[in-house]
């Protein structure tokens, strides 16, 4: 059992954690995007619709379908930018009518388009890989070394966003960003673009992180399928300090928290449901309380920058 809760914890921590490592690195430039779960809905929709469309070409549609999700995120992103950096809107107001938005949108293609063809739409779906020896290794081989290559790419993301954050000089600048966006930009940065590119690179990430939910976790879509993990993926940059590493742990330890969840659903305890859903976030706020302590944002988090002023 504790074995298969540990496997499900990996695959569950994966999306949290592609969404995750976007806005730590969008927060930690300063912007903090509300529209994340959007964001994961119109990559959760459209990585299944690109899956779909390829399944003549088996060896390459979840891969074109993943494609399909990481640019739906990143075009979702570009009108978050506008409206937020070029326009200087409030990031939080054009993050919620973002969400918004795309709660509407995916379900008016879910119930007009997609639920009237002639079969179910299904993608076609990531399979685990075993890496040789190592997949054999007891209880460990079967939590770390047989997922799907998503996971594999999303835990080998953690250490390059460590090491950009805080071992490049463009990592310093965005680090620079969220807390003295004024004194980065006197010394010729452009704090915009950086914002930008940023906030991009978040979209993208969060794309891919709905994208895993309809390639790798289940082959269709449903517009409840995001079920609030990037509200949860906001909760997690700030449980991990807004440090690569700790968010890891964050996605880590809220996954764990579901799998233990639908375990205990499956006992059929006759108990209901809702009281086994609260589980991850009493868990977190546990541990939260008891071990992580005091979090401090980035010092310009959520507010808007004129390079004219």
């Amino acid at each position: 059992m504790l074995e298969e809760v540990l496997a499900a914890t990996i695959r569950g921590a994966t999306p949290l954690l592609l969404a995750a490592l976007g806005e730590l690195i969008s927060q930690r430039a300063g912007v903090i995007n509300i529209g994340i779960e959007g964001m994961m809905l119109m990559g959760a929709l459209f990585g299944m619709i690109g899956s779909f469309y390829t399944t003549g070409l088996p060896m390459f549609a979840p891969w074109i379908g993943l494609l399909a999700a990481g640019v739906s995120g990143l075009l979702t992103a570009i009108i978050f930018v506008i409206f937020t950096i070029k326009l200087r809107g409030d990031q939080i107001v054009i993050g919620t009518a973002l969400t918004l938005f795309a709660l509407g949108f995916t379900e008016v293609i879910n119930q007009r388009l997609l639920q009237v063809v002639e079969r179910p739409l299904k993608s076609t779906a990531f399979n685990d890989i075993h890496l040789p020896l190592l997949s054999e290794i007891p209880i460990f081989g079967k939590i770390l070394f047989s997922q799907n290559i998503i996971v594999y790419l999303t835990f080998l993301l953690v250490p390059c966003v460590y090491f950009f954050l805080y071992h490049t000089h463009l990592g310093l600048r965005v680090r620079a960003c969220g807390e003295h966006p004024n004194a980065i930009s006197t010394v010729g940065s452009n704090v915009l673009l950086i914002r930008t590119a940023c906030m991009l690179f978040a979209g993208v990430l969060a794309g891919l992180g709905g994208g895993y939910l309809s390639l790798a976790d289940v082959p269709y879509f449903n517009s409840e399928m995001t079920a609030g993990r990037g509200f949860i993926a906001l909760t997690i940059v700030i449980f991990g300090k807004w440090h690569p590493i700790k968010t890891c742990g964050a996605a880590i330890l809220f996954s764990f928290g579901f799998a233990l969840e639908y375990r205990f659903q499956a006992f059929g305890l006759g108990i209901q449901r809702q009281w086994f859903m609260m589980l991850p976030f009493l868990l977190c706020l546990a541990v939260l309380a008891g071990f992580v302590g005091r979090a401090e944002a980035p010092k310009a988090l959520g507010k808007t920058f004129d390079p004219q002023a």
